[in-house]
């Protein structure tokens, strides 16, 4: 069983081009510091012209051109990457233009972008705008000069209050600020200053996470060498719930272990999507896709991680249908449970017990039997967690141990 609105799905758009290439970063993309000012925008045209291709070609599937009874309407398109504000805004709009051609969109639909503070013009910001783009998120990481050096960041924090400010100007009442906790070097009283001077702009959504390690990353590396040490996990846990009295004081509302909005119209649609296991399609190098096939059971394809032979791919093929797909996999019912508990016990609301019969046709303690209700039983009684009006949910005390909680449904 499904339990959403069926005909709907989230669209998301990786742009694989940055400027630099922050060393914590382990999403793909490439870095324009590598490229001649030439093949950069070679290779910017070309990638626009293939991702156009490639939405044309799911709109075939499931957009309006669909004749196997699978049609969905785009209610959330997502730009993220990379530096999605790399793109001018006629490459920005041609790309709008082949999703609005390929599916039909919602009304209403949340249209984001991420943003760069050094790659966001109040001119470029405004034609976004124009384009229909009605939420912006920057990544501003922090407002500490020397936190951002370590982190590599090209932009300082008056860039960050400039963007918001030429953001606001330009049109946008939806702003969300990226920001980073946990860095090596970053004091306590650093992270607290950094979200004080976040709020300063009136922004309308934060997200903050602690910094990972990513395997593969420059970072990485540097900790494996003892060229850097890792944040100790009192003080990660001590600058997180730092964070959630702050932003409460400020009038915000946590409603995911690491977002927190002004209200519930500011919540991020597109990533509600992923944390309810919801439909959504992956376009751009890297992208991955959430399909729900017809038995019912999720079906997860990824786009190959390369730029080069997704271009290739698409030049050569021309209209052809699964040229970027390198991976499919279809969940088993235990993957896709397992998935749906994962991602739902994120959220401050949890996981409602009669939605998950519904998708499921059993209860979620069917499932899982008597062992794992009564471990579970022992974490509410400890503070950890609640089950409550129908639903189960993490307490904020217990999203310090979320992964220890999360692993008696894994």
């Amino acid at each position: 069983m499904h339990d959403k609105q069926m005909g709907e799905t989230g669209i998301y758009i990786h742009i694989p081009f940055c400027l630099r290439k922050c060393p914590y970063c382990d999403f793909y993309s490439v870095a324009e510091t590598q490229l001649g000012k030439t093949e950069s925008a070679s290779l910017k045209s070309r990638f626009v012209t293939a991702l156009c291709r490639e939405t044309e070609a799911a709109g075939r599937k499931y957009g309006r051109a669909s004749r196997n009874g699978e049609e969905r309407q785009a209610d959330t398109i997502y730009f993220g990457g990379g530096t999605p504000s790399l793109l001018s805004s006629d490459e920005m709009g041609d790309i709008l233009t082949a999703v609005r051609k390929s599916f039909s969109v919602a009304d209403d639909a949340e249209i984001s972008i991420e943003c760069n503070p050094v790659t966001a013009s109040g001119e470029k910001l405004k034609a976004f705008r124009e384009l229909g783009i009605n939420r912006l998120s920057i990544g501003a990481q922090s407002f500490d000069d020397n936190v951002l050096r370590t982190l590599g960041r090209l932009h300082n924090p008056a860039d960050i209050t400039r963007t918001v400010e030429e953001a606001q100007k330009a049109g946008f009442d939806n702003i969300s600020l990226d920001l980073m906790f946990a860095i090596p070097g970053q004091t306590e009283k650093s992270w607290e200053q950094t979200l004080r001077k976040a709020l300063e702009p009136e922004p309308q959504h934060i997200s903050f996470y602690s910094l990972e390690f990513m395997e593969g990353t420059p970072f990485a590396d540097r900790l494996e060498k003892g060229r850097m040490r890792e944040t100790d996990a009192e003080a990660d846990r001590r600058m997180y719930e730092r964070c959630l009295e702050i932003l409460t004081e400020a009038g915000f509302n946590q409603y995911e272990i690491s977002n927190a909005s002004k209200g519930e119209e500011y919540i991020c649609r597109h990533n509600m999507k992923y944390w309810s296991l919801e439909e959504y399609l992956g376009f751009g190098p890297s992208a991955h896709s959430y399909m729900i096939g017809a038995d019912g059971r999720g079906q997860r394809t990824s786009n190959m991680n390369s730029l080069e032979r997704y271009l290739i791919g698409w030049e050569k093929s021309g209209a052809a249908g699964e040229s970027a797909v390198e991976t499919f996999t279809e969940n088993s019912l235990s993957e896709d449970v397992c998935e749906y508990i994962f991602t739902g016990l994120r959220k401050n609301k949890g996981i409602n017990l009669r939605r998950f019969r519904n998708r499921f046709g059993k209860d979620l303690w069917e499932f899982y039997g008597r062992d794992v209700r009564k471990e579970f039983e022992d974490y509410v009684s400890a503070g950890f967690a609640s089950e409550s009006d129908g639903n189960i949910r993490l307490t904020v005390k217990g999203m310090n141990i979320s992964n220890r909680i999360m692993a008696l449904f894994v």
